[in-house]
């Protein structure tokens, strides 16, 4: 499944599922504008995949993340809240910074949206060293390493022993899901472990990730709650997952699309 694109139609219904939690085949039908056996052979294919849970007439939202997408079908899933995640999680950057930055269309966002001042920026993600290769405020390392092609980003031995040997203010992690009981968690163990490095190499640890990866879990666990220093999400994410993530000690900065941004720090044009 890893790197599977899936069809178009089975990406509206599972994003219909996960933005109201479930949904009924009339419901999904009448929005899709197709026949209700069409609806429930599709609602029994995508259980299969595990992306979603079948209910008697409907289905809801699985408790288990989505497979592995490639970072162009990221870019269509919830982009707008990506985009702001990032311009917010970018203004928690201060001038004269080292900022460790992983692979994501998140993450990515982060990257285009960084301050002006004398930054240095780590980073196993090609999309994310693209975005800031021109900038001249800005010293960027770019870790070498077994290149993920769904992803862009390098990974393995090689790319955790070259993180091993910084040492970063900060680290902007994307995550494929997040739980208010175990942390951050990858859908890949390569994944998983530069996570890991990353989060043994900064002081700070700062994790991006929109509502759709909350309260969910994933194969490969990178990091426990108490190792998170602050969480960047959106405005859509359940109050009682966050309430939890808050007492167990996690800053939780939420991004609204109302929110005046005019105060972020400024970005290059």
């Amino acid at each position: 499944m890893q790197g599977t694109i899936l069809p178009e139609r089975w990406e509206r219904i599972i994003e219909l599922v996960e933005n109201q939690g479930r949904a009924s085949v009339e419901e999904i039908a009448q929005t899709l504008g197709v026949s209700r056996p069409t609806v429930r052979r599709d609602l029994t294919s995508i259980q299969r995949r595990g992306l979603i849970r079948r209910l008697r007439g409907g289905a809801e939202r699985s408790e288990v993340a989505r497979p592995a997408i490639t970072l162009a079908d990221s870019r269509r899933v919830n982009p707008v809240e990506k985009e702001l995640i990032g311009r917010v999680a970018a203004g928690l950057v201060r001038p004269g910074d080292c900022v460790m930055l992983d692979g994501g269309f998140t993450t990515y966002q982060v990257a285009r949206h960084l301050p002006v001042g004398d930054l240095t920026v780590v980073t196993n993600s090609l999309d994310v060293a693209q975005a800031i290769a021109t900038r001249k405020d800005v010293s960027l390392v770019v870790l070498g390493g077994l290149l993920l092609v769904e992803s862009g980003a390098t990974s393995g031995p090689t790319t955790e022993s070259q993180i091993a040997e910084l040492a970063a203010d900060k680290a902007i992690l994307g995550a494929n899901a997040f739980s208010p009981e175990d942390g951050l968690f990858a859908d890949m163990q390569l994944v998983a472990e530069v996570k890991k490095a990353m989060i043994r190499s900064c002081s700070e640890i700062i994790v991006v990730a929109d509502a759709s990866k909350l309260g969910k879990s994933a194969l490969y666990r990178a990091a426990p709650l108490d190792a998170i220093g602050t969480l960047v999400t959106d405005d859509r994410a359940d109050e009682a997952a966050l309430e939890e993530i808050r007492q167990a000690g996690v800053k939780v900065v939420v991004a609204s699309r109302s929110e005046d941004l005019t105060n972020l720090p400024l970005t290059p044009s």
